[in-house]
């Protein structure tokens, strides 16, 4: 067999290709018909059985997966 004919090796399933050592990917924000917020993500770690599922922060917390860094909706105003 030549190489150009050889397979790329498997990535290792612990891997996460998100690159980044959340196991998530944040998505963006979803108002509530009462006028709240709440942020999706998609999962991205590679080894989990919801890999590339869509879910809330709750979700991920109920998973034991690690929330990303999460920015504020647009036009948010802090109150202290």
């Amino acid at each position: 067999m030549d190489e150009s004919s050889q397979t790329q090796p498997n990535v290792p399933e612990e891997t996460n290709p998100s690159g980044t050592d959340s196991d998530a990917k944040f998505l963006g924000w979803q108002e509530t018909g009462s006028g709240g917020m709440f942020a999706f993500y998609n999962i991205t770690a590679a080894n989990h059985p919801s890999f590339g599922s869509t879910v809330t922060e709750k979700s991920l917390q109920k998973l034991s997966l690690k929330i990303p860094d999460t920015p504020l909706p647009r036009g948010f105003v802090r109150k202290l």
